[in-house]
């Protein structure tokens, strides 16, 4: 039997809309179920080639997992259950974060902006200097 490929059943079930948490949660478990099926053929007496192999055989097919849990409704994310409200609450919160990004971006890189922001400033008082010294040329000239 070949190995658990727990990657695809991750990857199957959040294409089928089942929530991320439940995905996560399923996949741990099953991990750990497996490893917990070797550790009992080995603590047996078995090598921990053979114990690996029997583990596989005894947890069986994933999909058999993955088809149980598309058969539940309720492992869906809310987004997949509803999806025109969906449709109208993700553009809805990306657009009231927007603001927020400068911000969040310009606390996360403080030493730049601040760095920026002085040399802007820097540049404007030495252009208001030049113009300051080229009106003071033109009308005393």
């Amino acid at each position: 039997m070949p190995e658990p490929n727990f990657e695809q059943l991750q990857s199957d079930l959040l294409q089928a809309g089942i929530a991320a948490r439940h995905v996560r949660r399923t996949v741990s478990e099953l991990r750990e179920h497996l490893d917990d099926l070797i550790d009992a053929d080995i603590s047996a007496g078995n090598p921990p080639n053979v114990a690996r192999q029997n583990a596989v055989r005894r947890m069986g097919d994933l999909q058999e997992v993955a088809l149980a849990m598309r058969a539940c409704p309720e492992l869906r994310s809310w987004s997949y259950r509803y999806p025109r409200i969906a449709v109208l609450v993700y553009p809805l919160t990306c657009l009231m974060l927007l603001p927020a990004i400068p911000v969040i971006a310009g606390v996360a890189h403080a030493p730049q902006v601040a760095r920026w922001g002085a040399c802007v400033l820097l540049g404007g008082i030495v252009t208001a200097a030049i113009f300051l010294f080229l009106q003071l040329s033109i009308t005393l000239a």
